[in-house]
């Protein structure tokens, strides 16, 4: 009976723990570049002139990515401008993307397995309507 339990112990439980790690490490990423491009976004339209906007909100970015347990640089932003940066009633569109990859995947199954997630986020920001031009 132990050597039983033993071996469906392992072979149910190991199995568990992996998927739980994967799935939570898929879960931060998503989280992640939700709250980058969010932030990003909101960071751009509340900088000061559109020189510093962009620089701004990738930190912000990178401030969230790090946050949530991924390096500097692994997750990408991109800012573009619905007419005028910064003019009262435009919006800004920001895209992000991390590259998420899977624990534990052993470099002989690249090619038959994938190996990583790609996560993308877009979040729309409207720049308020009584800003003062710049």
């Amino acid at each position: 009976m132990t050597v039983e339990t033993a071996f469906l112990l392992v072979l149910l439980v190991v199995p568990l723990f992996y998927l739980v790690a994967t799935l939570g490490r898929a879960q931060a990423g998503a989280y992640a570049v939700s709250a980058a491009a969010r932030e990003a976004g909101r960071t751009f339209v509340t900088s000061p002139d559109v020189e510093s906007a962009a620089g701004r909100a990738v930190a912000a970015a990178d401030l969230v990515f790090t946050a949530h347990g991924f390096e500097k640089g692994e997750g990408t932003v991109s800012v573009a401008c619905d007419g005028g940066c910064l003019e009262s009633g435009s919006r800004v569109v920001v895209s992000s993307e991390i590259v998420v990859p899977l624990p534990l995947i052993p470099d002989f199954m690249q090619g038959s397995v994938p190996t990583s997630v790609a996560l993308t986020s877009r979040h729309v920001e409207a720049v308020d309507a009584f800003r003062e031009g710049r």
